[in-house]
């Protein structure tokens, strides 16, 4: 019987490590199917505060692909963002809130909701199949919610996931406020991270029209804390885009609190694209976008359009 493996994309987030541990408890006690979260990178500080508070262990890390496993994707689906060596033919199922981009060799299993998380998605598989949400998987499903619509701020935020955050919490019996700020005090804390991690940690490729495009992201409630390192973040981004063979990178300062982003610019060549794009005022290398906080919604579906001319 062939190994089924539950993983998230690379330099995954809070809802992509808190989906994979969810989906594993979902698949073995509602479905009766063996599966196993694993993940496809290190874990932010954010993601390490969730854990440590709710006493869960750290899916494993997953290092190389046999080849004879089968695969569920959560919170993607798309190759690039998926573990090295995965082939098409592997996955059997994807449960995720992004658009899609892929095209599987036969039928699987697609579960995509339009909504502010994927951890959402599972808490309505679970309402769904009429199964009780166990406590300790209410609390990290309202973790996954909460980091990725940033406190239910964020344009990606529907009123599924804000009637699933009361509901949830029901069960998790939790103090949001406090949970939510501390939640994004982890988020925004930069111990133990240097600067390459940083501009890699929420990082993903996009293949738009003809162009490969690497857009990182780093959430924050203190942007001065980055924008002091701003010429050797340039530097590290410029190096990137070279390495990864990018036509464009795009680094992307989320202002948690104040509910805005810095766009920093590489060259000449981003300047011309963000510009014609966006339309916003560029200073120093700096592109500020008020009332931009997603890159999903907000930024990639902008890039795509243009670059699909």
């Amino acid at each position: 019987m062939k190994k089924t493996i539950i993983i998230g994309h690379k330099n995954p987030d809070t809802d992509s490590i808190v989906s994979s541990l969810v989906a594993e408890y979902y698949f073995k006690n509602v479905l009766k199917l063996e599966a196993k979260a694993y993940r496809a990178g290190e874990l932010n500080n954010e993601t390490k505060f969730v854990l440590d508070r709710f006493l869960m262990s750290a899916p494993q890390l997953l290092k190389k692909i046999k080849g004879d496993e089968d695969f569920i994707l959560v919170d993607h689906n798309e190759l690039s963002q998926a573990t090295d060596g995965l082939r098409v033919g592997q996955i059997k199922r994807i449960i995720d809130h992004h658009k899609v981009n892929l095209q599987t060799e036969t039928p699987i299993f697609l579960r995509v909701d339009s909504i502010g998380s994927t951890a959402s998605v599972l808490a309505r598989m679970y309402g769904e199949a009429g199964k009780k949400i166990p406590a300790n998987v209410a609390k990290l499903i309202l973790a996954g919610i909460l980091s990725d619509t940033l406190d239910l701020n964020s344009p990606t935020a529907t009123e599924t996931d804000r009637k699933l955050v009361k509901e949830l919490n029901k069960i998790a019996k939790l103090d949001l406020k406090k949970f939510v700020a501390e939640l994004f005090a982890a988020k925004s804390s930069l111990k133990g991270i240097s600067l390459e991690t940083l501009i890699t940690q929420d990082y993903k490729t996009f293949e738009m029209g003809a162009s490969k495009v690497g857009i990182a992201a780093w959430e924050t409630t203190d942007p001065k804390s980055v924008t002091v390192q701003k010429e050797k973040i340039m530097k590290l981004l410029a190096e990137k885009k070279t390495a990864d063979n990018l036509d464009h990178i795009v680094f992307m300062l989320v202002d948690i609190i104040a509910q805005n982003s810095l766009l920093f610019i590489v060259s000449e060549k981003e300047q011309e694209l963000l510009q014609k794009v966006f339309a916003g005022k560029i200073t120093e290398g700096e592109m500020f976008l008020p009332g931009v906080v997603s890159r999903k919604k907000q930024i990639v579906p902008q890039l795509t359009e243009e670059l699909n001319k």
